[in-house]
């Protein structure tokens, strides 16, 4: 999705992503890159979209960030834990050039939101599950539940008792 938007203006999309090959992004129209290195320093704008594993956790660091072009942001809706936020901290203080937005707010929100809030943007609420892809499977949950309801008696998942 995200691919079809930056296309829509006109940008150049990259990815990395150890577990897809690189025929399929390219097929795609994403050019792959070889390492999460350098798609940091290739990219003006680096949205991350992995999930919280014990491999990902405080992942993108200030190493990391550090290498971005001057003026570049991260896009954050992945989930918090993956953004070492001692990193965000002093990737804020030590570029005035660099911006973050997320849909997930960093526990150090409040200290971002003070004094780099013209540098920072923090949505009210997760966006994550307002896709599409994740109402079709909410709906499809509903429906199994509702039939194992009157097929089986199954009251697992009720609210109100």
């Amino acid at each position: 999705m995200v691919n079809k938007i930056a296309k829509g203006f006109d940008m150049e999309v990259y990815a990395y992503d150890p577990f897809v090959a690189k025929e399929k992004m390219t097929a795609d129209g994403v050019i792959p890159v070889d390492t999460m290195e350098k798609l940091y320093e290739t990219c003006n704008y680096v949205s991350l979209h992995l999930p919280k594993m014990k491999e990902t956790l405080g992942l993108v660091n200030f190493d990391l960030m550090s290498k971005m072009k001057k003026g570049s942001a991260i896009i954050n809706t992945a989930r918090e834990e993956v953004v070492d936020e001692p990193s965000l901290l002093k990737m804020f203080e030590e570029r005035k050039d660099f911006f973050y937005a997320a849909d997930v707010a960093p526990k150090c929100k409040d200290e971002i939101t003070a004094k780099y809030g013209d540098r920072s943007f923090f949505t009210a609420k997760k966006m994550g599950a307002q896709t599409e892809e994740a109402n079709i499977n909410a709906g499809i949950a509903a429906i199994k539940q509702i039939i194992n309801f009157f097929e089986k008696g199954d009251k697992t998942f009720q609210v109100n008792k």
